[in-house]
């Protein structure tokens, strides 16, 4: 549902000389690769199916004021009468999204049916969302409550998942209170999360799964490669995954995500953790965990009972994966003609809040014109003029000075357009970090 805010135009029009000496040469965006995802990932018709149930509503006590969203995957091979293994997911509906990168229910279903991993029940769950509603709105992103309950190195995440949601869902199914059965896991924020409910309770889950964890200083995760050096070593097997295009920083390296993973990975290997890891050439994304994740998986049970033995190495067959490469502007026609003229508009989230764009166009005598209007939320839209708009073929690209919490941010669209769809890269550098977003304008 939108919100209609009085609308009130704020117009920033700078001399053309002075934009051409404080704007850096516009950049295009990085390469791009993606990790395919195997047949481990897919449904399979031959497979007993299991049943993804939810998702249901949970008001924890523990992390007050929130309420959160959690699914059940329980496979076919589920038996009441014995104990299953358990693994828990954070940022659930991303991780069980049926079209996304993850599809965590189908690599369970697909891996126990072949007894590459025990019988194991799935428990997908939300971050918080502050209140005592879960908007529909929120879909497959953030509830505003993640980085408060993800980020931090307290034990109040471990206590939520094993004093309050482990009971909540071994009212209805026989779990394993064996730590070695149970797995841990999760992507960015959800993969420190994972972490740390290891590292504060091993007695509870001994298996972590980590993919481009974010170990940096967003509430002080940066701490953890000297807190494992300095601890006595726990009883966690953990298997990381990163790419080296995850979101760099080299003016901060504390905001580093690869260079903090590098040193997960160092301090983990010092202090002789069961720990595996595999180095891609992929960003923040979760396609190439996903397709690493039947793997991932047989790794950390490799030895449980009645899993059968891996006679590969499971380790060396992750590294082995090998991204494609992802072509950057699909369909660009360096000879078409276009007319953008017009007003396009587009939805996305940044962070917490939901941010609407409407573009209006002009292509005057070849001139491209325009104005960028944008709303935040319930706040006041802001409207921008359009910074040295220029066509090329069917494609189009311009700058926008954008504001953020006081900042202004030189923010760069480039755009395939065709028919009534333009289809591009937003570009921006935020904190210190080249953001890379895709972006589709619809014309209105």
């Amino acid at each position: 549902m939108k919100t209609i805010a009085a609308l009130t135009i704020t117009v920033c029009a700078i001399p053309m000389s002075a934009q051409d000496a404080a704007r850096p040469k516009r950049r295009e965006p990085r390469p791009e690769v993606r990790y395919p995802m195997t047949a481990d990932s897919l449904k399979q018709d031959d497979v007993p199916q299991g049943k993804l149930e939810g998702p249901f509503l949970f008001q924890s006590t523990i992390i007050e004021n929130t309420i959160r969203r959690y699914w059940v995957f329980v496979p076919a091979q589920y038996d009441p009468a014995q104990e299953a293994c358990v693994l828990v997911f954070q940022d659930g509906a991303r991780a069980t999204n049926p079209n996304g990168a993850l599809r965590v229910q189908n690599v369970l279903e697909n891996l126990i049916a072949k007894k590459q991993i025990p019988v194991t029940i799935g428990i997908f769950i939300t971050p918080g969302q502050r209140g005592t509603e879960f908007p529909e709105s929120i879909g497959t992103g953030n509830p505003d409550n993640r980085d408060r309950e993800y980020d931090v190195l307290d034990d109040r995440y471990a206590r939520f998942i094993i004093d309050e949601m482990l009971p909540e869902v071994g009212t209805r199914y026989k779990l394993t209170h064996d730590p070695a059965g149970r797995t841990i896991g999760g992507s960015s924020s959800g993969a420190i999360c994972a972490f740390t409910v290891a590292w504060h309770r091993p007695d509870a889950f001994r298996n972590v799964i980590s993919m481009i964890g974010s170990f940096t200083d967003i509430h002080g995760g940066h701490a953890y490669p000297d807190l494992i050096r300095l601890s006595e070593r726990k009883p966690i097997r953990i298997f990381l995954q990163d790419g080296v295009n995850d979101l760099r920083n080299p003016d901060n390296p504390e905001r580093d995500w690869h260079l903090q993973n590098q040193k997960m990975v160092a301090a983990l290997v010092e202090r002789e953790y069961d720990c595996a890891y595999v180095f891609g050439d992929g960003g923040h994304s979760d396609d190439h965990g996903g397709a690493l994740l039947p793997l991932m998986l047989r790794w950390v049970w490799r030895d449980y009972p009645g899993v059968e033995e891996s006679s590969v190495d499971l380790i060396a067959e992750a590294a082995a994966i090998k991204p494609e490469p992802v072509e950057l502007f699909p369909g660009f026609d360096s000879s078409g003609s276009i007319d953008p003229t017009g007003s396009w508009s587009w939805e996305r989230r940044f962070g917490r809040t939901a941010v609407t764009s409407t573009l209006t166009l002009k292509l005057d005598n070849g001139k491209l014109s325009g104005l960028m209007r944008t709303q935040r939320g319930i706040a006041d839209p802001v409207t921008e003029v359009l910074l040295d708009p220029v066509t090329e073929g069917n494609r189009i690209s311009f700058d926008v000075i954008q504001r953020f919490g006081g900042n202004e941010v030189l923010t760069t669209f480039h755009g395939i357009v065709e028919g009534d769809t333009i289809t591009g890269w937003h570009l921006m550098d935020f904190g210190g970090q080249n953001r890379d977003l895709r972006w589709q304008a619809k014309r209105r």
